[in-house]
């Protein structure tokens, strides 16, 4: 054997070594996948009793439409710096509905009544849920529905930190389908380009007892149908709720659908803090009837372009409460009729409990205490309504004279507000909640955005306990530190006299407090104390 032989041979040994290419279907003991590429020629199925761990790094490369059935556990933890992929070998059909081609099958889980599955800091993309043979508007074959993650009758799911890109599903749930669960958690994911033809182009969820979704992206998804004699069709172009839930701090840009961008039909959900702007259709479609119980709080629905003359808040029940929401710009893509921020088509005479919020529609169908209808005044808005415009890019938070800020509801008892609010400050701050999904901080800026700069100013021991030891940079003088409580409500202010000060807050209770050092008008450092 020649040099160059013995090379290649000990190349291709490194590189068996790390791809797996799996042999068999079925994963009956606890087992990890730690290979860099694992190549899947056959749907594999996770018996009951069995885990699979996928370590980080990993790519998970589905060599055709096949699936990985779930009967077990299954967990996916990658990390910021390397993470899971699930893809397919060749993705150049995924369009095409009429071939299984160009996608693989998705991860779907089944029929397991206590075992919790997660994911961490994975990416799914390129999952294909139809069937080639029948029409897209079945809704009983599963097989149409979950592009990269479909769950009927298992327990618990937690999916975080994760991307769902370009899956596509016929029915329901383009990037996932989630039905049936005793709970599931999407936190901080982002759903871009899913396509679906019915309901849910982001996700779709149903009958779960507790659904949490907080700190998603919902960018560029569809759900949208052309339908005979030119009817469209499609609702929950973002996201579609069938299941009591509580939905807090996600945004939504640039999603397509007819029924709402973000479309829920549960008689109570909790809905706070979320950002639905240029949308194609209205931006948030209720469909509570009767004795719904759902609360919309402090969101921000603006420049959305609706297909009927409704561009802001569809919904049809008086029982839905709405408080501090600012519904503005959203228009209709004709010109025949004027365009309606907030719409209840069936009021029966009964007016909506819709107050304290900033809309310019005339109250038909709505008089409420505190609604006002001046321009909010966003810092740097999108120059128009629908997804020609890239909400994304836009600062949606108030102006420093926004008519919106301290002209919330001046009671928030019973509200459950979350503490945060959009951009992780306070949720109130002073003495008023403002409108909207952001609450402005004030008009204060740093005295310099260099993370060296502000290294040198420590707050610590952080947690602690009753006491608080203030270390200032050579150069500040005439600092203050200022403590709020999760109500915004300031519990301490004192001078930071000397570059090294303790203060004893004993007066406090154990929780979490914000904290500014900051001269007359600017602020030096600002962040989170918890005391113990």
């Amino acid at each position: 054997m020649n040099k160059q032989s013995i090379i290649l041979f000990f190349i291709l040994q490194v590189i068996v070594a790390h791809a797996q290419v799996l042999n068999t279907h079925l994963i009956t003991i606890d087992t990890t996948w730690s290979s860099d590429t694992v190549k899947i020629y056959q749907d594999i199925v996770i018996s009951n009793g069995a885990t699979l761990q996928i370590d980080p790094g990993v790519y998970v490369e589905f060599q055709g439409n096949f699936s990985l059935d779930v009967y077990g556990k299954i967990l996916g933890f990658g990390n910021p710096n390397d993470s899971i992929v699930f893809s397919v070998i060749d993705h150049t059909a995924i369009d095409d509905t009429s071939s299984l081609q160009g996608g693989w099958g998705g991860i779907r889980l089944f029929t397991n009544s206590s075992d919790t599955s997660s994911f961490r800091y994975c990416r799914f993309s390129y999952g294909k849920a139809v069937v080639p043979s029948e029409t897209w508007d079945n809704p009983n074959n599963e097989n149409n529905k979950g592009g990269a993650v479909y769950l009927n009758g298992y327990a618990h799911l937690v999916i975080s930190n994760s991307t769902f890109y370009h899956n596509r599903a016929n029915y329901s749930g383009g990037g996932i389908n989630i039905q049936n669960c005793i709970s599931i958690k999407l936190l901080n994911n982002t759903f871009k380009y899913n396509i679906v033809y019915s309901d849910g182009g982001g996700g779709f969820i149903k009958s779960c007892n507790h659904s949490l979704v907080s700190e998603n992206l919902f960018v560029w998804n569809e759900a949208f149908a052309h339908l005979p004699n030119n009817y469209i069709a499609g609702s929950g172009g973002g996201l579609s709720l069938h299941s009591n839930s509580t939905v807090v701090n996600n945004r939504f840009f640039n999603n397509n659908s007819v029924s709402g961008t973000l479309y829920f039909s549960t008689f109570r959900s909790f809905i706070y803090n979320n950002l639905i702007a240029n949308n194609m259709g209205p931006g948030l479609l209720v469909d509570v009837w009767y004795n719904g119980n759902t609360k919309l709080i402090n969101n921000t629905i603006v420049n959305n372009l609706g297909y009927d003359p409704v561009g802001g808040i569809y919904f049809f029940s008086k029982r839905v409460i709405m408080r501090n929401n600012i519904v503005y710009g959203n228009e209709f893509f004709q010109t025949w009729h004027e365009p309606i921020q907030v719409f209840n088509p069936y009021p029966n005479g009964d007016k909506a409990d819709f107050a304290y919020s900033c809309n310019p529609d005339e109250p038909i169908y709505y008089e409420g205490e505190g609604n006002i209808t001046s321009d909010p005044l966003f810092v740097n808005p999108t120059a128009g309504a629908g997804p020609e415009y890239d909400g994304l890019s836009a600062d949606w938070s108030l102006q420093s004279n926004s008519p919106c800020i301290n002209s919330g509801t001046p009671d928030t008892t019973g509200l459950l507000l979350p503490e945060l609010d959009l951009a992780d400050n306070p949720r109130i701050f002073g003495n008023r909640i403002d409108m909207g999904a952001y609450e402005n901080q004030h008009v204060w800026v740093k005295i310099n955005d260099s993370p060296a700069f502000a290294d040198q100013i420590k707050v610590y021991p952080n947690p602690g306990t009753n006491r608080i030891m203030v270390q200032l940079s050579e150069n500040t003088q005439e600092a203050w530190i200022e403590l709020l409580d999760g109500t915004g409500q300031r519990v301490l202010l004192e001078s930071v006299y000397s570059n090294l000060c303790l203060f004893t807050p004993t007066h406090l209770p154990s929780g979490i407090y914000f904290y500014r050092i900051y001269n007359w008008d600017q602020v030096f450092k600002k962040g989170k104390w918890v005391k113990l």
